[in-house]
């Protein structure tokens, strides 16, 4: 399959390597990059070349794409790459947040748009190089639920490239547990400054995590139907699966980049009926606003 990944950032780098092996891919980002493999330590070692470029016409014959930028910049890229995809060509998020899919059907109808998550801890270490840190699944389905044979055929494709995928006829609701494991994951880590495992460690930020993510479900059941408990045991096994790895909000922070809490923590604030529901959202969000701001 001809694939198209936009942004080069840790999950991009990774799909590009272990995609690459068995497809045409090429990686694509906004800026002229040296990058001419991808090189994966960790759970995942692999070394493979990589089409790199920073052409948006060479989308154009793409049958999938797959958008990997930060979910604050969804619309700009769609906005950049969509008057160059042809007509057949679907479009799949593998993204945080709660928005992106709507985002890209807005540019590209809900027909050419595929929903998915993956819990695959990847750390980025350059350009071109991850550290494949933990495990995780992935699901992909069509937008906003239902089943389709392109969808199949690009659920194949990951699985035959060695990426275990499963297909969701609900993706909605898998869009949902991801940001909910996400609000109880990212902003606790990124906060203090901690691997995923110190989660489960310690007593203290293992109950803020439980907190967090039972908050977070609460809103989400107004919307899709989310088992608290479930999705909790779900979060702590993220955790443990990925242990050794820096969250994504965590790797922002570190590196001074903007995060993406305004797309997990703030959307689910932004959903919440009252107040009362979303307190200790609220209080993660405003620390990890705070941390950012000293260098935004």
């Amino acid at each position: 399959m001809k694939i198209g990944i936009v942004g080069p950032g840790a999950i991009g780098t990774f799909l590009a390597g272990i995609l690459g092996k068995e497809n045409e891919v090429h990686l694509f980002g906004r800026k002229a990059l040296d990058i001419n493999k991808i090189e994966i330590s960790g759970e995942t070692e692999l070394k493979v070349s990589v089409n790199y470029t920073d052409s948006v016409e060479s989308l154009s014959d793409k049958e999938l794409i797959i958008i990997c930028t930060k979910s604050f910049d969804t619309a700009d890229a769609m906005n950049s790459i969509s008057d160059h995809l042809f007509r057949g060509s679907m479009v799949l998020s593998l993204q945080n947040g709660l928005k992106n899919e709507e985002i890209i059907s807005d540019f590209v109808g809900e027909e050419r748009t595929i929903g998915g998550i993956t819990s695959h801890g990847v750390t980025y270490i350059e350009e071109g190089k991850v550290k494949h840190a933990g495990k995780g699944e992935t699901v992909i389905g069509p937008y906003p639920e239902g089943r389709d044979k392109k969808v199949e055929k690009v659920c194949s494709v990951f699985n035959h490239a060695g990426m275990k995928t499963t297909l969701g006829e609900n993706i909605l609701v898998e869009i949902w547990r991801k940001a909910v494991i996400n609000s109880g994951i990212n902003p606790i880590t990124a906060i203090v400054g901690v691997k995923n495992g110190v989660l489960l460690e310690d007593e203290f930020l293992t109950g803020l995590m439980e907190d967090t993510v039972l908050e977070s479900a609460e809103v989400a059941k107004k919307y899709v139907d989310l088992d608290k408990e479930k999705v909790l045991k779900e979060t702590k096994k993220v955790a443990e699966r990925t242990s050794d790895n820096l969250s994504s909000m965590l790797q922002d922070i570190k590196n001074e980049k903007r995060t993406e809490v305004e797309q997990i923590n703030g959307a689910i604030i932004e959903k919440a009926a009252t107040e009362e529901e979303i307190r200790v959202n609220k209080v993660l969000y405003r620390l990890v606003k705070g941390l950012q701001n000293r260098y935004l």
